[in-house]
């Protein structure tokens, strides 16, 4: 293999030298509407069928709570103040679910909020799932995931082709991966230019594009 093949490689997929053991439930993505003035709790679960222990690292890797909102974190082992930075859960086995549980009190301000963990096993960082809340108040969207402006992808929703646009003026390397975290798509885009990615083999669902720091949110519907 090239050695820029291989780079590219090792650069969106290293996160799957493990097999993954747990999952997300019920999904990676939660999108819920939240009562004003009202701690709602927003709950994600996951499952270890394995039957073996399992403990949990989890780690924030994005937010846009508005200000003016409260938000408190629980895991399965702690609650915190405010949402940290990362934690570990305690050990669990196949009859009982850890979980992630926000708290959040919009007061009367609407408005949406995308926050986004990653939460990986014990001692294999590379064994994870990334898992997202999309939460939001009454008569607003539910949020997305912060946009690109430097690599563009449309049409979204996608059907059968989706194109990326690098607005950069130098190439740029970019990543799609599923909610799984696994890596689907991958390669270096010249500068000023489009790609044009075929979808017959891609399930519909969500997906996010990375570039650098930047994540763009793609659905894909056909």
């Amino acid at each position: 293999m090239p050695l820029r093949s291989l780079t590219l490689l090792c650069f969106c997929c290293v996160n799957h030298l493990f097999a993954q053991t747990f999952s997300a439930v019920p999904g990676p993505l939660l999108s819920k509407e939240l009562q004003f003035e009202q701690a709602n709790e927003c709950y994600i679960y996951f499952n270890n069928p394995s039957g073996n222990s399992l403990q949990l690292h989890w780690r924030l890797l994005e937010s846009n709570l508005p200000e003016e909102w409260d938000a408190d974190l629980c895991d399965y082992g702690l609650c915190y103040i405010g949402i940290p930075s990362n934690g570990l859960m305690s050990p669990v086995y196949d009859t009982i679910q850890p979980y992630l549980k926000l708290i959040v009190q919009p007061g009367t301000a609407p408005g949406a909020t995308w926050i986004w963990f990653r939460v990986y096993e014990e001692g294999h960082e590379d064994n994870f799932v990334d898992v997202f809340y999309s939460l939001y108040t009454p008569g607003t969207l539910a949020a997305s995931a912060p946009t690109s402006s430097n690599v563009l992808a449309y049409p979204n929703p996608a059907q059968s082709v989706l194109i990326l646009e690098n607005n950069l003026p130098t190439s740029t390397i970019a990543c799609i991966r599923n909610l799984a975290g696994q890596s689907v798509w991958q390669g270096k885009l010249a500068a000023q230019s489009q790609q044009t990615i075929s979808l017959d083999q891609w399930p519909n669902g969500l997906y996010l594009l990375q570039n650098g720091q930047q994540t763009q949110k793609i659905l894909i519907q056909k």
